[in-house]
Parts: structure tokens; C-alpha cells; sequence
């Protein structure tokens, strides 16, 4: 259709369509300027020759409205190639071209200030296939309202945006900018992810790979730098560690509804993008907190509480900016994102709040025209030192004060502020097989083998020990146990792998053996301790299943357990037999495994019964724990 058949235009200045038809700013202005030279105005478009001059042309792709003329956010929908601005510079549209090549079906995702732009643009619109566009739009980028949050006369978010590609089964893409006058360009590319082939419909798994620790934390590899920082610890739940990879991408995919640090949502979240030393902090910050930054000020006697995200003026400085914390309501400090085209504000002035109506004296001005922003709190070591994700606005700066929304605490950046790249997929990468970690990422020290890769907070690369995975394959999940231990070296069990260091007469949380456990040892598994009754009788005698939670080596290795009970018939000397039970459970699956470090070829011993409602002969397994772990197969002949 033509262009006067979709838009119309009111005495009030008002242009507005609601398509079906896309037009370039430029044809936009023309059907403006071919109504504003008419004798006299008819039909639903209200300009002729007597009217102001509706529209200006800088270039082909940079237009302006004068005067009441205006478009709204549905109009601009059918507008691209270009930008529009109106109300004075007030309102801007800025154009945006994605280039590049996408897979089928691909929906780009715009983030702007931390709220994602509700698409029209499908899986792509305005495309120009011979010059690798993928769409071509009009986004608002200064003015009017994000979500709830009010940027009359502001910039949004100083006109940065973040577009997404998050399909799942394909490599997820990012591109951040910011936009202008004319075009803007992103560029996304994407391409099927090899190692992310399962269907969106399979996930969640059942029992899942999760997140066990948000939040800064220490990881020990066991492969001989001790305890090293993550803001994370992933357990892969008896899965592979593809799946965890995949897991990963599956709660941050488009159109998730998950949240990670309990309300941040997980379409958002993009990993670590800097961190600073602090010093001079008040109290103690939440991690999952959203932080604040920017021009500071006390303020006294206010009238009620502001709306975090409103548009704030202030009088008679004539300063305006966007409300990003307050610690009120009535009193307290307040934090603004200054507009870069604004006054700063001064003591005594009033400050009003556009939203909510309310009013407040302003006080001491900290921070001047520092630049403001937002950032989810991912780690801080409670000593000097916190990483984030920018949520929005720039990085602060020496020696700005930042602000957490839920603690009401503070403190204060103490040198340079230091930016960490971040992939597209937070997790990182995975070769299939092995994992290789982006910044920060932390993943349970027991699911790593030796080609998986992670990179803690300070930025020092980990490489676990060559840890291997050793399977007991053909169970029979709530029928067969299980047992595999240490062979003596005469295909037998070896029950005096170790000696008790102690005795075992009360209640406590550990066991203390004699001498270092072996490296394979796993740091979760099972103890057996024999017990002083029944007496034993030569290789008879009653071995006590316990789980053990770690195990740590000084003189002698101790296990942590449970609380557990070890008197009267539960009581076991100094000196008695002491073995790991590496797998020693009733099987809940038809693989059971366990994960050890490789230092030395290990002889095991294992062993498969079922003598319930369908017995299968039993048999000793003899093999051996190598540098490529290991496993058998249960063998189950009935036992008729």
C-alpha cells in the first residue's frame, strides 16, 4: 500500500499508522513535505501550505519533526533506515541494522537498560538479504518511558543497547552499541552449536545440573594451587559434562523464565564484565544485589517515597536525571544517572520526582557529573574486592562511592576499574567432551577430568588433575549393590586398606585413618570400619557403612561424616580395618560411577549381587582403575 494510505496526520500534530506497510524515514519525510505544499488540508491528513513546516532532512537517514509533530512507538515500528527526533531533541528514534547471518527461525533479543524490547520484528524485518541484513528498525533511544522507568528528556541508558542472538541448539551471539542520530550497526552471526544437539523439549533433566553455590567461593582442584576463587560451583548431578554445557545454555535461552541470584532473570545475565578493588565500605553488600553509582547527594525533609527508575528534576539548578537508589524514604541519600546534557545539581536545591510526585531538600553533592550505572553484585571476597555485571550506564571510577539497593551499604572504588571479556555463552565453551570455562566459572572439583579447563577470579588458568571416570555399567536400578574397593593384590577386597588412628566410642563427625589416602580417592564416597562385635574371626567380621563428605591429609587423613553415633555395639578400636567403598550403594540407576584422580595404575575389585525377587550368580570383578578410568559391565546370569 501507499504511504498516505497508512498514516494519518491530527491538527494536534499527531502522525500515526499502525501498517501493514514499512517505510524509510526518508519516504516518510517526503509524504510529509508532499501534504505541507498542499493549497488546503482534506481526508485524514490535516497539512497544507498554511501549516508549520512538519519536518527537516539533515541527511537521507537523519530527519527531524518540528513543532507538536510527533510519532509514537507503534508508528515507529513501521519507520527504518534512519532515525527521527522531536519534541526539541527530547524524543529520539534511532535506526538500527543488524548485519549478518543467522540460522533459520533466529529472533534477535534487544536489551535496552536491562529490559528487553518487546519484539515486532519476528525473526526479521526490512531485510536486505544481498547486503547481510537481517533487520532494519526504529529503536527509541532518548525519551519517554522503558518498562515503568521514565526518561522524559533523558537519555535511555545513554542510548546503549545489547542484541541478543539465544536460540537454543544454536552458537548464541552478542553485539553492544550505542545508538545515534542515523544508523547504528550490530552485527550477529550464528551457526548450529555441534555440542548442543539435544531438543529444547528434553530439558530440564530430571534431577538436573545446578548451580550449587552463587556467589564468591573457593574450588579446590586438587592439582596443587589449593583453594582458588569462583563466583560459582557448578555440579553436573551425575550427568555428563555436555549436558551441564547444555544445561547452561537451555536456562538462558530466549523466552526462559529462569532467574539466577534468586530475581536477576536469566535472559540477562551474561557473565563478569568488571571488577574493582573497594575500601571505606560501611557494611557488608548482598551478593544478587544491584548496585548503584553516579551523581550522590543527602537529602532532607521529603515528602514520601520516590520510585526507583523515575525521571528527578531539580529546581533551580535545572539538573534532571534518572532516580537509580534511595536509601529513604523521607531522608537519606539519593543517586541519580546524571543526563549528559543536563546542569548538575547543587545543594538547596529541590528535587521532585516526575512519577511520584514527591519532593525532597538536597543537601552535600557527591560525585558531580560522574557518570552513573547499575551492575549486579556476581562476587565480592567481603575483603576489598567485587566483580559484577554492568547492568547499565558506565563502570564508576576512582574514588566513587557505590550504593547496594538491598544492604543500603557502601564503599568505595579504590584504583582502576579492570573489564573482563565475556562470552556469548556465559558457561563458556564445550568441546563435547570437556568443558572450557569463561571467566570466573567455577564447576565441582569431582566432575572435572583432566581436559576440562576453568579460569578463576583471578584470571589464573586452573587445569584439574587428571581425574578419570570409572562406570559399573548393566545395573539393575533398585535391585543390585554394589561394591567397588582396593584389591589386596590376591583378587581379594582389601579390608585393611588403612587403620584406624582412633578409637570410635561416641558420638562425632569424623574418622581419622593412618597415613594419606591414596590420590584416587575420591573427596565424597563411602568408609567401611570394622566394628569390635561380633568378634571377628579371621576375614569375618562386621564391616560399618558410613558416607564420607571430604577427606583431608595432615599426618593422617580424616574423613567428615555425619554426625554419627559409635557407641555400644557400634564401637570400633584404634588399629581396626579401615576401606573406601569408591562405589558401595544399592543402584539407583544402570550406571553407577565414580571419579578419581589418575597418578599410577589402581587394581579394584568389584562386585554386583542381586538375591532378591529375580537372584543373579554373583561375581567378582577384578580390573583396573587406569589413565583412561575405567569400568565393567555386570554380568547377570539368574541364579535358578
Amino acid at each position: 500500500m501507499a504511504i498516505e494510505d497508512e498514516f494519518t496526520i491530527g491538527l494536534n500534530g499527531d502522525i500515526r499508522s499502525s501498517g501493514p506497510s514499512y517505510f524509510s524515514v526518508l519516504e516518510f519525510h517526503r509524504y510529509l513535505q508532499s501534504y505541507a505544499d498542499d493549497e488546503q488540508m482534506a481526508g485524514n491528513d490535516l497539512l497544507d501550505i498554511t501549516s508549520a513546516d512538519p519536518s527537516d532532512r539533515s541527511t537521507d537517514n537523519i530527519i527531524t519533526l518540528n513543532g507538536d509533530y510527533n510519532i509514537d512507538d507503534s508508528t515507529a515500528e513501521w519507520l527504518f533506515d534512519g532515525s527521527i527526533t522531536q519534541a526539541g531533541g527530547d524524543e529520539v528514534y534511532s535506526g538500527l541494522v543488524v548485519v549478518g547471518t543467522v540460522e533459520t527461525g533466529t529472533e534477535l533479543i534487544i536489551i535496552r537498560d536491562n529490559k528487553i524490547v518487546t519484539s515486532w520484528w519476528s525473526t526479521g524485518i526490512n531485510v536486505d538479504a544481498a547486503n547481510n541484513i537481517i533487520s532494519r528498525m526504529l529503536i527509541r533511544s532518548r525519551g519517554g518511558t522503558n518498562g515503568t522507568d521514565d526518561f522524559t528528556g533523558c537519555d535511555i541508558d545513554s542510548k546503549k543497547i545489547t542484541v541478543m542472538a539465544r536460540e537454543f541448539n544454536d552458537k548464541y551471539a552478542e553485539f553492544q552499541l550505542t545508538l545515534g542520530l542515523g544508523n547504528s550497526t550490530a552485527a550477529i552471526f550464528t551457526v548450529p552449536d555441534l555440542n548442543n544437539t539435544t531438543a529444547v523439549g528434553s530439558f530440564p533433566l530430571a534431577t538436573p545440573p545446578n548451580n550449587t553455590t552463587e556467589g564468591y567461593n573457593t574450588i579446590d582442584l586438587n592439582n596443587g594451587n589449593g583453594p582458588q576463587p569462583y563466583y560459582s560451583e557448578w555440579d553436573k548431578a551425575g550427568w555428563g559434562i555436555n549436558d551441564l554445557y547444555e544445561t547452561t545454555k537451555y536456562l538462558t535461552r530466549r523466552g526462559t523464565t529462569e532467574d539466577f541470584y534468586t530475581s536477576f532473570g536469566a535472559e540477562f545475565f551474561r557473565g563478569i564484565t568488571h571488577q574493582w578493588d573497594y575500601d571505606n565500605e560501611t557494611g557488608a553488600m548482598t551478593e544478587g544485589e544491584i548496585l548503584a553509582w553516579g551523581t550522590s547527594y543527602a537529602y532532607t525533609t521529603g515528602s514520601g517515597a520516590f520510585t526507583i527508575g523515575e525521571r528527578v528534576t531539580f529546581s533551580p539548578s535545572g539538573a534532571v536525571g534518572q532516580l537509580i537508589y534511595d536509601d529513604g524514604p523521607t531522608a537519606g541519600t539519593q543517586v541519580i544517572y546524571l543526563d549528559p546534557n543536563s546542569a548538575t545539581p547543587t545543594a538547596s536545591d529541590t528535587v521532585t520526582g516526575a512519577t511520584s510526585t514527591e519532593t525532597a531538600d538536597v543537601g552535600t553533592v557527591a560525585g558531580g557529573t560522574a557518570a552513573g550505572g547499575t551492575g549486579l553484585l556476581i562476587a565480592d571476597d567481603a575483603t576489598d574486592t567485587m566483580w559484577i555485571q554492568l547492568i547499565s550506564g558506565s563502570v564508576p571510577v576512582d574514588p566513587l562511592f557505590v550504593f547496594g539497593r538491598t544492604s543500603e551499604n557502601s564503599n568505595q572504588v579504590n584504583g582502576s576499574v579492570t573489564s573482563r571479556a565475556v562470552n556469548a555463552e556465559f558457561f563458556g565453551q564445550s568441546t563435547g567432551t570437556a568443558i572450557i570455562g569463561a571467566f570466573g566459572v567455577g564447576v565441582e572439583a569431582a566432575d572435572l577430568l583432566t581436559a576440562d579447563a576453568l579460569t578463576d577470579l583471578l584470571n589464573a588458568p586452573q587445569s584439574p588433575p587428571n581425574n578419570q571416570q570409572f562406570d559399573v555399567t548393566g545395573l539393575v536400578s533398585g535391585q543390585d549393590r554394589v561394591l567397588v574397593a582396593a584389591n589386596d593384590g590376591s583378587d581379594n577386597m582389601d579390608y585393611d586398606q588403612y587403620a584406624l588412628q582412633t578409637t570410635l566410642n561416641s558420638t562425632v563427625s569424623e574418622v581419622v585413618v593412618t597415613g594419606a589416602v591414596d590420590g584416587m580417592t575420591p573427596q565424597q564416597g563411602w568408609l567401611r570400619v570394622m566394628l569390635d562385635v561380633p568378634t571377628p574371626v579371621g576375614d569375618l567380621a562386621t564391616y560399618k557403612i558410613i558416607a564420607y563428605t571430604s577427606h583431608a591429609f595432615s599426618t593422617n587423613t580424616t574423613f567428615q561424616t555425619a554426625s554419627t553415633d559409635w557407641s555400644g555395639a557400634n564401637v570400633a578400636t584404634a588399629a581396626n580395618n579401615v576401606f573406601v567403598g569408591l562405589i558401595d550403594k544399592e543402584a539407583t540407576a544402570a550406571t553407577e560411577s565414580f571419579t578419581g584422580v589418575y597418578s599410577g595404575d589402581v587394581s579394584l575389585l568389584g562386585r554386583v549381587r542381586d538375591g532378591g525377587g529375580t537372584p543373579t550368580k554373583p561375581l567378582d570383578y577384578v580390573t583396573t582403575f587406569t589413565s583412561g578410568g575405567g569400568g565393567f559391565t555386570a554380568i547377570r546370569t539368574p541364579d535358578t
